[in-house]
């Protein structure tokens, strides 16, 4: 569909749009469908001097509980799915969940996604955060993004361009918006690919928050390797040392089955978030001498 400002909304309420289910109205909001309508609508946001919010899969935030300022442009584009047979790779749009980069990835017999399965969010949030899980980060498997510069100019870029890090990329920094990806995967068996799958979920299913359970994902950023190891240390267990599981706030609280997921016991706000988020990094700190970095985003009024 082509962009329409007329199916611009005023104050609408964006927290059944994010996994928290937290947070305020967007001042606008205005959902794209395809690359085009979500290219023309940032262009007619800069037009109205508007600040613009690219709203994706809707995890990894905590939106504020006196809502965004601007216009929130929920990017819903699904109009590019396309599979180079020859080279193993896959082009998507930026709107298309996470999951459906697996799902595609398994029917056409390619390995290399396996590690994404169970993470929530877009393809867009996902290459914006570096996500990643079990030992592999988006960055590994992505060739190219095409990305919407603010000034209005569409571009294609290596994945050098995006500066990638652990959990970080340039687009986190620069106002810059992924329109598509490609992927590099590999030939794979079919079945010991789904196995791959279910075996991630299956782990997955046993320590995180369950669908409908208000949740952002791992709060906090996992550290950098100890001396001598290569893995990282998992925040969680830093937490657990410090008694993180019986701590709350108001209606947030740290998941029983894992100290790294803050979740919304049903009346949430976003201050009681940060608050426990708060406490929880004061206490690491004072108790363990460890700094933690949260790994989501506020966003939002403050």
């Amino acid at each position: 569909m082509k962009f329409n400002p007329e199916l611009i909304h005023k104050n609408v309420p964006v927290k059944h749009l994010v996994t928290f289910n937290i947070g305020g109205n967007a001042d606008y909001f205005y959902s794209a469908d395809s690359i085009e309508a979500l290219c023309d609508a940032v262009d007619y946001a800069k037009k109205k001097n508007w600040p613009i919010f690219i709203l994706g899969g809707g995890s990894n935030l905590v939106v504020s509980d006196k809502g965004i300022e601007g216009i929130v442009i929920h990017n819903q584009c699904e109009d590019i799915c396309q599979i180079d047979k020859e080279k193993h790779q896959l082009r998507l749009s930026s709107g298309y969940l996470l999951s459906h980069l697996v799902e595609v990835a398994l029917h056409e017999g390619l390995a290399g996604a396996e590690s994404f399965a169970g993470i929530p969010g877009s393809i867009g949030g996902a290459i914006c955060g570096n996500a990643g899980a079990y030992g592999k980060s988006i960055s590994d498997i992505l060739v190219s993004c095409d990305i919407l510069t603010y000034d209005g100019k569409i571009q294609t870029v290596d994945k050098s361009f995006l500066q990638f890090e652990y959990r970080m990329s340039r687009i986190k920094k620069e106002p810059m918006i992924v329109l598509s990806a490609i992927f590099q995967l590999e030939p794979g068996d079919k079945e010991a690919i789904q196995a791959r799958i279910n075996e991630i979920k299956e782990q997955r299913h046993s320590k995180h928050p369950e669908k409908g359970i208000g949740c952002a994902g791992s709060f906090f950023k996992n550290l950098p390797p100890a001396p001598g190891e290569t893995r990282r240390q998992a925040a969680g267990m830093f937490l657990d040392k410090v008694g993180a599981k019986k701590m709350f706030v108001g209606g947030a609280s740290v998941y029983e089955k894992h100290a790294n997921f803050i979740i919304n016991k049903g009346n949430a706000t976003a201050s009681d978030v940060k608050a426990l988020a708060k406490l929880l990094k004061d206490k690491v700190k004072k108790e363990l001498g460890i700094t933690l970095e949260e790994e989501v985003r506020d966003v939002g009024r403050e």
